[in-house]
């Protein structure tokens, strides 16, 4: 038997920078200006922490699934702009790409503060244009041990605004969020490969669209072409962490074997990056 084989486009937007990452990442701060202002950073994060507490705001956090830091909002509308941006000088693919990014494509994201936010902000014009939705995937959670990759948001939940959100992201979080598939934090017997098949299993046989943006995380997204590009090929993807607020399309195959199986892989020739960069 021939192999069936069934093709999707796939575009990954990683969220900006979180309160997490201002605290433990240097990011691109010189080495010793983290290292000097290491210990005011994380008094000043556990104050805030303290405060949430003591006024019984239990669904805040800066550590636990943190939200966007003023870095990330502004990596966000940097997302924003350049989908706002002319096509002329793009390459006939970056063009396609950013094409599906405005239209037509199936939106999902993490169940993660950061990216649900990021998301509704770079893509804010095309949710108030055409009423989509943004599907909440668990299957796109961080791989990750630390609290900014637990989900604050329960199952099924409605996704509120975070305290560094802008007030205008509440009416699109109302409007264009569907957590009907989000089945709450990552099990204690899942780990980032099962959960890098799982999404896979999902983009080909419960989403229609033939296209997905999907907005998550760097190290989820680095293992994602680790498995999925042909092992001997040396990538940039598989070595490099996306940017924040970057962007990358590429054609992600599922081919069924003679028994009955679902192999997937990327086609490493249609990996294109459209804004941001490894």
């Amino acid at each position: 038997h021939a192999a069936d084989v069934k093709t999707k486009t796939v575009i990954f937007l990683r969220h900006g920078e979180s309160t997490w990452n201002d605290t433990f990442n240097r990011g691109g701060r010189p080495k010793l200006a983290f290292v000097k202002n290491f210990i005011p950073n994380l008094l000043y994060a556990a104050s805030v922490e303290w405060y949430f507490y003591i006024t019984a705001q239990v669904e805040e956090s800066w550590f636990y699934d943190s939200p966007l830091s003023d870095k990330g909002l502004g990596q966000a509308l940097g997302v924003h702009s350049f989908l706002q941006s002319s096509l002329e000088y793009k390459t006939p693919k970056e063009a396609d790409y950013i094409r599906h990014m405005l239209n037509g494509s199936q939106l999902v994201s993490s169940n993660l503060r950061r990216a649900i936010s990021t998301m509704a902000i770079g893509l804010q014009e095309r949710l108030s244009r055409t009423g989509d939705s943004m599907i909440i995937m668990p299957e796109l959670q961080e791989i990750s041990r630390n609290p900014d990759a637990l989900s604050i948001t329960p199952p099924l939940g409605t996704v509120v605004p975070a305290w560094t959100d802008p007030d205008y992201l509440k009416p699109i979080l109302n409007k264009h969020v569907d957590t009907s598939m989000h089945t709450g934090n990552k099990p204690v017997d899942s780990n980032g490969l099962k959960r890098l098949q799982a999404f896979c299993k999902v983009a080909f046989e419960d989403i229609d669209n033939d296209c997905i943006v999907a907005c998550g995380h760097s190290l989820w997204f680095r293992s994602f072409f680790q498995i999925h590009l042909p092992r001997q090929l040396d990538h940039v993807a598989k070595r490099k962490k996306l940017v924040n607020g970057g962007c990358v399309g590429f054609q992600l195959k599922c081919v069924t074997t003679p028994d009955n199986g679902k192999q997937y892989m990327i086609d490493p020739a249609s990996i294109t990056v459209l804004h941001g960069g490894f």
